[in-house]
């Protein structure tokens, strides 16, 4: 669904901001990403939502991905520089052709991929089930793999980014969590080689490492933690804001962010 995110006959928020930016006598700044077409998975709630509003704050040009129509609508509706929203599984191959298909016609460009879907179990491995299995791959690594390669082409072109929301369970093998942790750990190394890969067509790549933070996942878990002791998604956000502003010459490999009581929180 293309959005122009304002009513018709009047500008909206974000193409007055990049018409009064043209003069200095009016205080709308031009943002650190003004232009830039940016995808994000995941992106109705939790980290994905914060980062694009971080996003949105600078400028950017958001297409918004995820599972369920209604919530990214939701989303959508906050953001003033939404292009797109569109209601997707990434994990399905065909509904990621579709989705590089609408993003070249409707939008001709992309400079960012970022890759955040994700989903979380929290059980013993003897508990696991193969549904358990399958869904966290699927969601936490095959998503990875279909979107940056059905991305490649338009990313090719703009010399762009590729931004993995990891987690620090892709570096820690943590108790009750073989499926998510075993995917992770494969989301972990994709972004290496996908690093090494690219670096030659001038695409950057990052993986965020985030501890434990103050979102639904949370509520997976089957001891309690303090939100508060948590990172919050806006942490994550503005990390991710900070590899995307870097000069050309200039690339974030990887950032660890932790809660500062400790990975889980708590201390521990």
């Amino acid at each position: 669904m293309l959005l122009n995110g304002g009513v018709e006959g009047r500008y909206s928020e974000l193409e007055i901001r990049r018409k009064a930016a043209k003069f200095d006598f009016l205080p709308y700044p031009m943002g650190k990403l003004e232009g830039k077409a940016v995808l994000i998975t995941g992106a109705s709630r939790g980290i994905g939502l914060a980062i694009a509003r971080a996003l949105d704050r600078e400028g950017a040009q958001l297409i918004l991905v995820g599972r369920k129509r209604g919530p990214l609508a939701r989303a959508a509706a906050q953001l003033p520089g939404t292009v797109m929203s569109v209601p997707v599984d990434v994990t399905q191959p065909a509904g990621v052709k579709r989705l590089m298909a609408a993003v070249q016609k409707q939008i001709r460009r992309l400079d960012v991929l970022i890759n955040n879907a994700g989903v979380f179990t929290f059980k013993p491995f003897a508990k696991t089930t193969l549904e358990d299995w399958r869904r966290n791959l699927d969601t936490n690594l095959t998503s990875i793999f279909l979107t940056t390669q059905a991305a490649l082409p338009l990313l090719t072109r703009s010399q762009g980014d590729v931004v993995n929301i990891l987690s620090i369970s892709s570096r820690i093998a943590f108790p009750n969590c073989a499926a998510y942790s075993a995917a992770k750990f494969g989301a972990r190394g994709l972004t290496g080689v996908l690093r090494r890969e690219l670096r030659a067509q001038g695409i950057r790549v990052t993986a965020v490492f985030p501890g434990m933070t103050a979102t639904r996942m949370k509520d997976e878990l089957d001891f309690p933690v303090r939100s508060e002791e948590l990172l919050q998604p806006e942490d994550v956000a503005a990390a991710v804001l900070s590899v995307l502003v870097q000069p050309r010459r200039a690339t974030v490999e990887e950032i660890f962010l932790m809660p500062s009581a400790g990975a889980l929180g708590g201390g521990d």
